[in-house]
């Protein structure tokens, strides 16, 4: 399987490996758009371009880590499934080129505001906007501005290029449960976001969450994304440095809140 997945999932890599094993085991509990993906033998690594260079988008050559040695009381314990895809994910993200900056910023007017809207909506009885909801839709106005945030870089012939994004596709972090207790990152992403209003914004941001939470994400929802949103904060984390994917220009990190919500984190 490891041929066939699909180079536009980035971080999301590993889940096309999970279902893809459901596939085999039975195909009925898997989704109709994954099945059109693994009987069509998937989406296979991209040709080459016609001067010899490496397809756009494509990773640089995998770096290796070098031999730890092993003490008689260790064990070795081979990277299976999910820890391998994050581990093989990390390792190709530092092919790219990147810079991160922290600020600590003022929340009180963002605290105050949420609660206004929540008021408004509450009366109404729609429900409650979150921090995520609020900070997440700042990054897309913010982007009308700082649009090289969500340009990608790549490489044709061996030199450095820019990949000038028209369209905003909005990653969004999201940790889901597993049966067993225990929690995945995905990140699948809105499409075209930077042309939606706050209300239409909104709709998409839960619908998207809410199928992450109950399996019903298809492959087209993780592929394409140009920025993304994580939030370690939920967790503690006041400072954060993500490892940005192949095809994205930025990952935008929301840290932990001082109680009162005077200041907060944000790592870009």
């Amino acid at each position: 399987m490891s041929e066939q997945i699909d180079p536009k999932l980035g971080i999301n890599s590993w889940l096309e490996d999970e279902i893809y094993q459901t596939y085999l085991h039975d195909r009925k509990y898997v989704d109709e758009s994954w099945k059109q993906v693994f009987e069509s033998n998937g989406h296979g690594t991209p040709a080459p371009a016609k001067d010899g260079a490496p397809p756009a988008g494509a990773p640089a050559t995998r770096l290796s880590a070098p031999p730890v040695p092993i003490g008689p009381t260790d064990e070795v314990v081979p990277l299976r499934g999910i820890a391998a895809k994050i581990a093989e994910n990390m390792t190709t993200s530092l092919t790219i080129p990147t810079a991160t900056s922290q600020r600590i910023i003022p929340v009180r007017v963002l605290e105050e505001n949420r609660q206004l809207i929540n008021e408004q909506r509450g009366l109404t009885g729609k429900s409650k906007v979150s921090y995520t909801h609020l900070i997440g839709f700042a990054i897309l106005r913010a982007l009308e501005d700082f649009r090289q945030l969500n340009d990608a870089y790549t490489e044709q012939g061996g030199e450095p290029h820019r990949i000038v994004r028209k369209q905003i596709n909005f990653g969004l972090a999201v940790d889901v449960k597993a049966k067993d207790g225990s929690s995945t990152l995905m990140v699948p992403s809105i499409k075209n976001a930077g042309a939606l209003g706050f209300t239409e914004y909104l709709a998409a941001f839960d619908d998207i969450v809410a199928r992450a939470r109950t399996g019903k994400l298809t492959p087209a929802d993780f592929q394409g994304t140009t920025i993304s949103l994580t939030n370690p904060g939920t967790v503690g984390t006041f400072g954060s440095v993500p490892r940005l994917m192949v095809g994205q220009g930025a990952i935008i990190a929301t840290g932990a809140m001082d109680y009162p919500a005077e200041y907060g984190s944000v790592a870009p």
